[in-house]
């Protein structure tokens, strides 16, 4: 393989790169919005039931809107995530699931009233 053909190579990587990094990009920022969107209906819906408790005025159909317009918002997240993972992991078969991660057991509090080391006694 001739220099100018490495060079071609290795320029069009770099081309390839460029564009999986802005797709990236493109798909975070898309997040972004929909969390803030999904956080400034969150607040709304606190500000209707607020005024519910405190001022008697019912928060109606107001509340059901806000919260349809959140789990839609939501469904782009995860679908986002979703095709993140898809492309990050080409070679896991489709609808795999990698198991979750064992948790460690609870630590154990001592049952009996003798001092443990680190107690201080006054």
């Amino acid at each position: 393989m001739g220099f100018m053909d490495k060079i071609k190579e290795a320029s069009q990587n770099v081309a390839q790169e460029a564009k999986k990094a802005t797709a990236q990009g493109k798909e975070k920022l898309g997040d972004m919005q929909a969390k803030k969107k999904m956080d400034e209906a969150a607040k709304q819906i606190g500000y209707l039931i607020y005024r519910e408790k405190t001022e008697g005025t019912p928060a109606g159909s107001e509340v059901d809107t806000l919260v349809a317009e959140m789990t839609t918002h939501q469904a782009t997240i995860d679908e986002d995530s979703t095709q993140a993972a898809a492309a990050a992991a080409p070679d896991a078969p489709a609808g795999s699931a990698t198991p979750p991660a064992a948790t460690p057991p609870a630590p154990q509090e001592p049952t009996s009233s003798e001092p443990a080391s680190g107690d201080f006694k006054l």
